[in-house]
């Protein structure tokens, strides 16, 4: 397992960093539930809800253990 990076998919990223969901439900963001998260990247996700994408990711990554 690797690190999660702005160009993976949302869903690819729940599925494999089981961690992920509980940060993006702190951003609000419904990615479990959203038809998009099949198609969107993680940058583009931020970027629609306001994030910054590398504040998302540093986050993201903190929380699956990855550095």
């Amino acid at each position: 397992m690797g690190k999660i990076t702005n160009d993976m998919i949302l869903h690819s990223v729940m599925k494999e960093f089981s961690g992920s969901v509980a940060v993006f439900d702190s951003y609000n963001m419904g990615c479990k539930s959203c038809s998009g998260g099949r198609i969107e990247t993680v940058e583009w996700g931020a970027m629609v809800h306001g994030i910054a994408p590398d504040e998302l990711l540093k986050k993201l990554n903190a929380q699956t253990g990855v550095k």
